[in-house]
């Protein structure tokens, strides 16, 4: 399996990042929130980040995205397939590459397991 993250697993549509935020599982923990939705059943998981501007500044944001997508990427072969999952920062956390990267599996087991 080659680890990219390609646009066939982003979430791009507005109208994508509305029904997960909306109708989706949540799950949260000390460093993010983690909405999930169904897709379809065989499709991989795809994964779309928002970071709210009370966040911080461009470079602080574009950072969370930065490690954000590249935990997903890392990771993707041990998340649950048919689901497409939205990612937000929490408000006041300044966490390291390794919560980022324990905590992202670990609420997309938790958001699925929370939907059956």
């Amino acid at each position: 399996m080659r680890y990219t993250f390609g646009k066939h697993q982003r979430v791009k549509r507005a109208s994508e990042f509305t029904l997960a935020l909306k109708k989706g599982s949540c799950a949260a923990d000390g460093v993010l929130v983690l909405f999930a939705i169904a897709s379809s059943p065989d499709a991989r998981a795809r994964m779309g980040v928002t970071i709210p501007k009370r966040t911080g500044n461009a470079v602080v944001r574009n950072r969370w995205k930065r490690l954000i997508r590249e935990s997903f990427r890392l990771q993707q072969q041990v998340l649950p397939t048919g689901y497409d999952f939205i990612v937000r920062p929490k408000k006041d956390a300044q966490p390291t590459w390794a919560e980022i990267r324990k905590s992202i599996p670990k609420l997309a087991a938790k958001a699925v397991k929370r939907m059956s």
